[in-house]
């Protein structure tokens, strides 16, 4: 499955017809397009980037803005800017960049809408991993599937500096049971760690600064801290179909609901089954992870 996985992962999606891409992500899970991003789109989303970074100084705590964590000297350092289409018009105009929307749209069809955005940063750090395996659907289950990540890396995202691991066609079997903190928010901690036990079904994916890298929420992934020297700093945005409606999960990110592109058609698609939403746990020794 190594070897396998490994094909997969070097096949770009700009070599795929739109039918070929959808064929590949219906199977495998997810999409990677090393070039999406021209340099100067590039450097614009990191002068951007910068620019934000700025308001960050000094700060030892977590704000409405920015989420702060320990650095190995000491210091600290910025992991997440929470909702960066707030903080500059580059990232706005970014979730409405027509190359991302092509793909989205091949994917999860013509109503487009966002669930909610991120900029996840990964400065060099000794520390463990900084994202266990997870789901994405278990953080906002929804009520059917046509739910993804895309990851537009401003940096280049290697194995040493802790680049998404993932469990290719692990879509395939629907949400898995998590474990969630004590005041009701996700833990990132599966409740059965078995089904990622092995490693032979381990992909790293790899992508160039510029790239996109895309998946189904019910993808399992993980990363690892950065062990290198250069950073790795990625906007998440995340897109779902226009008829799918949130079942719980976070609902005030800014851009909550906001037509991306075709109309919403004020109808809901149901799917049958039945999934755990986010709540509390029974033991209240479990934290975030």
């Amino acid at each position: 499955m190594t070897m396998q996985a490994t094909q997969l992962s070097s096949r770009r999606g700009t070599e795929l017809s739109p039918a070929e891409q959808r064929a590949s992500y219906d199977e495998h899970g997810y999409l990677v397009f090393p070039e999406l991003l021209d340099a100067a789109e590039l450097g614009t989303l990191r002068t951007a980037l910068a620019d934000v970074l700025r308001g960050a100084e000094g700060l030892t705590e977590t704000s409405d803005t920015f989420s702060i964590t320990g650095t190995d000297s000491g210091g600290y350092s910025v992991r997440r800017i929470f909702d960066p289409i707030a903080r500059h018009e580059a990232f706005r105009n970014l979730e409405l960049n027509p190359k991302i929307l092509d793909v989205v749209e091949n994917l999860i069809g013509p109503n487009i809408q966002l669930h909610h955005t991120k900029l996840n940063l990964k400065p060099p750090s000794s520390r463990e991993a900084r994202f266990e395996w997870h789901q994405d659907y278990p953080f906002f289950p929804h009520t059917n599937f046509d739910l993804l990540a895309v990851m537009i890396y401003f940096d280049d995202a290697t194995e040493e500096n802790g680049c998404l691991t993932i469990v290719p066609g692990s879509h395939k079997w629907g949400p898995r049971n998590h474990l969630f903190a004590k005041d009701g928010a996700f833990s990132s901690q599966l409740e059965d760690k078995r089904v990622v036990e092995d490693p032979a079904h381990w992909l790293k994916v790899p992508v160039p600064a510029g790239g996109m890298e895309l998946h189904h929420c019910n993808m399992l992934h993980s990363s690892t801290a950065n062990r290198g020297t250069k950073p790795r700093s990625a906007m998440v945005i995340q897109y779902r179909a226009a008829d799918n409606v949130a079942l719980g999960g976070n609902t005030s990110n800014v851009g909550f609901g906001l037509q991306v592109r075709g109309v919403n058609p004020y109808t809901v698609r149901m799917m049958g089954g039945t999934f755990k939403l986010p709540g509390k746990i029974e033991d209240p020794l479990q934290r975030d992870g």
